[in-house]
């Protein structure tokens, strides 16, 4: 049953330090590898379906969703535990670009507040603060690159073939 409850929710409880706060920082780090994986994925398959002009922008995410998940995936090898398994996503075809970031735009902010979701242990595990830290400053880029090309969208616009 606790593995259907969002992480958020789970980072509210009071966390002891030593071993029990390292499986928490597990979990949490195991949780953001798959959804920065997924992103990756997500950002790939949209820039393949949309309209040329943001094809570059949304690759660039994706190579920099992809180093997150890196930088992730390193941080759990140094922890002596292996990488989780990602299921691939495949995205829905929608109607037009806007549609795309939209959904693009709605998934960076479902994830905006797990980042900083692990105050409780950043004394024991400070160098994985500073590497949310980061991916949090690249998540805001990412979120106003999208809401520019939303605005540079039409809504009621026929997307590519």
């Amino acid at each position: 049953m606790a593995l259907h409850m969002k992480w958020s929710d789970r980072s509210k409880q009071l966390l002891p330090t030593g071993e029990q706060a390292r499986g928490t920082v597990l979990e949490f780090l195991r949780h953001r590898y798959v959804r920065e994986k997924q992103h990756a994925m997500r950002y790939r398959q949209h820039a393949e379906r949309i309209d040329p002009q943001f094809r570059d922008t949304l690759i660039r995410m994706a190579a920099e969703e992809e180093q997150h998940a890196a930088s992730i995936g390193a941080r759990i090898r140094d922890l002596g535990e292996k990488l989780p398994d990602v299921i691939p996503i495949h995205v829905a075809r929608e109607d037009n670009s806007w549609s795309y970031l939209r959904t693009d735009l709605d998934e960076e902010q479902r994830c905006r507040g797990e980042l900083s979701d692990l105050p409780a242990v950043s004394g024991d595990f400070p160098e994985i603060v500073d590497l949310l830290q980061r991916m949090d400053t690249d998540s805001q880029s990412h979120r106003a690159k999208l809401r520019e090309m939303l605005e540079r969208s039409v809504p009621q616009s026929v997307g590519p073939p």
